[in-house]
C-alpha cells in the first residue's frame, strides 16, 4: 500500500518541482505497475513489475492517440475528421479490443486481481487527457517516469532485506492457518488458509527455496501439513478451494507456453470472459452514445470490470452492485475533495492516498476499492482543473448504471450453459493428462506432466465451484464423476512424486 502511495508521488512531485504542475499526475498511470509485484519475491519482482510498466506505457500511448482523434473530430465537428460520434467509437472498440486481449491472457495466465483493470484504466484516462491539452508524446513521457518510479520503489528494499516478501507470505500462510484451527467450523477461514498456503508456496518458488533446507519452507511446510490434516476428508459432496490441498507441497506453475495454449482451448473459460467483453463492451459505449451521455468510455470500463475476472455469475453480479455503490461513495468523496483550494502538491498527495487505497482493497473488497478508484481516475483523467460536479456526478453515475446493466444482462443471458462446457472441459483435460503421464516413461517428461496436471486440477476446482454457485442441481449430478477424476488426479501426483519433503 505505502509502495503504491510512494510510487505514485515521487514522479508527480518531482514534475511539480520542475515546473509541469499541469501534467505531473500522468505519472500516476505508469506507477500503477506497481500493484503487480506485490507479494512477489525480489527475484521475479523486477521481472513482473518491467512487463506490466512497459504494457502500460504502449496503453497509455495508446488511449491517448486515440483521445486525440477523438478531441479533433469533436472540435471540428463534420469536418474533414468525420464525425466526432464516428471517432467515439474508435474509443469504444479501441478499449474493447485492449480488455479482451488483456482479459485472456491474465485469466489464461491466472494472474488473478488486478487483472486487466488498471490497463484498461489506462487507456481509458489517457484517452481525456488530449482534451485537456497534454500531448500523446507527454502522455508517453509521464507514464514512463511513473514506470520508472513503480520498478524502483517496488525493488527498493532488495538490498536491506532481500526475504521480506518470502517472510510475509509465510507469516500470512501460518496466521490463516491458525485462525482455521480456532474456527474449525467456518469454511471461510479454511478457504482463506488454503489460498494463503497456495500463495505462500508460489512465493517461495519464484525465490527458489523449494527443496532447499530452510527456515521458511519449514514453518511453511509445517503449517501446510497441519491445515491438510484439518481439511482432510471435508467437503466431500460440493466443490471447494480444500479439495487443491493435500499434504504434498504445491508444484511451481508450469510454463507460460503451457497456461496460455489451454487458454486457447475453444471451450475453456478464458474464451467465455472474452466473448461476453466482445458483446458487452460495445453495447454498453454504443448504448450511452446514442443516449448523449457525455462519457462512453466509462460505461465501457463499468461493464468491462464486471465480467473480467470470470464467468461466474454470482460473484460477476455482486461485482455488478460493488461497482455501483461503490461509485456512489466514491463520488461523494470527490465532491469532499472538490470543496478543498488544493495546491498541486498536495493535489499529488491526494492521488497518492487513493492509489494506495486502491491498491490496499483491489484484491480484497472491489466496492471498497471503487470508493479510491473513482475520485483517483476523475482527478487524473482531469488533471486536477475544475469539475462542474453536478455534470460529472450525473453522467458518471448513468454510465456506470449502463454499463451494470448491461454487463448483467450479458452475464445472465450470453452463453447462458457455459458452466456446463467449461467443468467437462477441465475434467476432460485432467483426464487426459493423467493417460500422458501413464503412458509416459521419460522421467523428465513426467515431472512436467505433473506439473500440467496440478494446474488442471486447479482448474477443475475452479470450474466446479463457479458451476455449483450457477447450476447446483445439474453439478451435483455431475459431483461423483468429477469427485473421482480429482481423486485420481492426485494419487497420480503423489505416486509419481512421492514424499513433498
Amino acid at each position: 500500500m505505502v509502495r503504491a502511495g510512494v510510487a505514485a508521488a515521487l514522479p508527480a512531485l518531482a514534475g511539480i518541482a520542475l515546473g509541469h504542475s499541469a501534467v505531473a499526475a500522468t505519472a500516476t498511470l505508469g506507477a500503477f505497475a506497481v500493484v503487480y509485484g506485490e507479494g512477489r519475491a525480489y527475484r521475479v519482482r523486477w521481472r513482473v513489475v518491467s512487463i506490466a510498466a512497459a504494457a502500460l506505457v504502449f496503453l497509455a500511448g495508446v488511449g491517448a492517440a486515440v483521445g486525440a482523434s477523438v478531441h479533433a473530430a469533436a472540435a471540428v465537428g463534420n469536418s474533414a475528421l468525420g464525425n466526432s460520434a464516428l471517432w467515439a467509437t474508435v474509443l469504444v472498440l479501441t478499449m474493447t479490443l485492449v480488455v479482451a486481449v488483456c482479459a485472456f491472457v491474465v485469466d489464461g495466465l491466472r494472474l488473478g486481481a488486478p487483472g486487466a483493470f488498471l490497463p484498461l484504466l489506462t487507456v481509458e484516462i489517457a484517452s481525456s487527457l488530449p482534451a485537456l491539452g497534454v500531448s500523446t508524446t507527454e502522455v508517453l513521457a509521464w507514464t514512463a517516469s511513473g514506470a520508472a518510479s513503480a520498478l524502483l520503489v517496488s525493488m527498493s528494499g532488495v538490498v536491506v532485506r532481500r526475504r521480506t516478501p518470502e517472510r510475509a507470505a509465510v507469516a500470512g500462510a501460518v496466521a490463516a492457518v491458525a485462525a482455521a484451527h480456532s474456527d474449525s467450523s467456518s469454511p471461510t477461514s479454511r478457504r482463506d488458509a488454503v489460498r494463503a498456503l497456495h500463495a505462500a508456496w508460489q512465493c517461495l518458488h519464484d525465490a527458489a527455496l523449494v527443496g532447499r533446507d530452510h527456515p521458511l519452507t519449514r514453518t511453511l511446510h509445517a503449517a501446510h501439513l497441519r491445515c491438510a490434516a484439518m481439511v482432510d476428508g471435508r467437503n466431500v459432496d460440493h466443490a471447494s478451494d480444500t479439495d487443491d490441498l493435500r499434504p504434498q507441497v504445491p508444484l511451481p506453475r508450469p510454463s507460460i507456453r503451457y497456461r496460455l495454449g489451454r487458454a486457447a482451448h475453444p471451450r475453456g473459460r478464458s474464451w467465455t470472459i472474452v466473448a461476453r467483453l466482445l458483446v458487452a463492451c460495445p453495447a454498453a459505449g454504443l448504448l450511452a452514445l446514442s443516449l448523449d451521455v457525455g462519457r462512453p468510455d466509462w460505461a465501457v470500463i463499468t461493464a468491462a470490470m464486471i465480467l473480467h475476472q470470470g464467468p461466474d455469475r454470482v460473484l460477476g453480479t455482486y461485482r455488478g452492485l460493488h461497482r455501483f455503490f461503490g461509485t456512489v461513495l466514491g463520488l461523494g468523496l470527490l465532491a469532499v475533495l472538490a470543496t478543498l483550494d488544493l495546491t498541486a502538491a498536495a493535489l499529488v498527495l491526494v492521488v497518492a492516498l487513493l492509489m494506495a487505497g486502491t491498491e490496499a482493497f483491489l484484491v480484497r473488497n472491489y466496492g471498497v476499492a471503487m470508493v479510491f478508484i473513482t475520485p483517483l481516475a476523475l482527478i487524473v483523467g482531469s488533471l486536477g482543473t475544475q469539475m462542474d460536479l453536478g455534470v460529472v456526478t450525473r453522467d458518471r453515475l448513468l454510465e456506470t448504471l449502463l454499463g451494470v446493466a448491461v454487463a448483467l444482462v450479458v452475464l445472465w443471458i450470453v452463453l447462458p450453459r457455459s458452466h456446463r462446457r467449461i467443468l467437462r472441459d477441465a475434467d476432460e483435460q485432467v483426464a487426459h493428462t493423467i493417460g500422458r503421464i501413464a503412458d509416459t516413461r521419460d522421467p523428465v517428461a513426467v515431472a512436467e506432466l505433473c506439473h500440467d496436471l496440478e494446474f488442471d486440477l486447479h482448474a477443475s476446482t475452479t470450474a466446479a465451484i463457479t458451476a455449483a454457485h450457477t447450476d447446483p442441481a445439474w453439478t451435483r449430478t455431475l459431483w461423483p464423476e468429477h469427485h473421482h477424476l480429482h481423486e485420481l488426479g492426485y494419487r497420480t501426483l503423489a505416486w509419481h512424486l512421492g514424499p513433498s519433503m
